[in-house]
């Protein structure tokens, strides 16, 4: 079996693209005010906006408490797509690379939008299971921040 993989799920939100890209871009510090998934996120490095900036997070995978580092290394407006490294922490004993993909797209049936969550991942070794919990996590957290969208319009 390979070290490395890539795991996607694509789905439905309420929210509009623009308006969770929006979220996720500039107001990503709320994130923990918003899901209890989310226990503590800090900035280590930079601000909480900037390509390159490095926040501390402390999260929930699989009911465990998980930590880890991340920054964006890329952020496409016009194609609404973010792409965020992974790194230190809890994660760099199981994982060499965990880069994560958010794509958003409109929904043309409805006011909401499509989004797509990939992981590309290296493991450190073949007994580790790919970051399924994590694509749990994204998922989760996503449904939390629709939510709050919803709740607030």
């Amino acid at each position: 079996m390979s070290l490395t993989g890539k795991i996607t799920t694509e789905f439905g939100i309420l929210s509009p693209a623009a308006k969770f890209f929006h979220i996720i871009t500039n107001q990503i510090h709320h994130v923990q005010n918003i899901t209890d998934h989310v226990h503590h996120a800090k900035v280590h490095e930079g601000d909480w906006h900037s390509v390159g900036s490095v926040r501390d997070w402390t999260y929930v995978v699989d009911g465990k408490v998980t930590r880890a580092k991340e920054n964006f290394e890329v952020v496409d407006e016009e194609k609404k797509i973010i792409v965020m490294k992974i790194f230190d922490g809890d994660v760099s004993n199981q994982y060499k690379r965990l880069k994560v993909t958010l794509q958003l797209n409109d929904d043309k049936d409805n006011d909401g939008a499509i989004i797509k969550w990939t992981i590309d991942y290296e493991k450190l070794n073949r007994d580790i299971a790919p970051p399924y919990g994590h694509l749990r996590y994204l998922y989760k957290i996503t449904e939390d921040i629709d939510d709050a969208h919803l709740l607030k319009a």
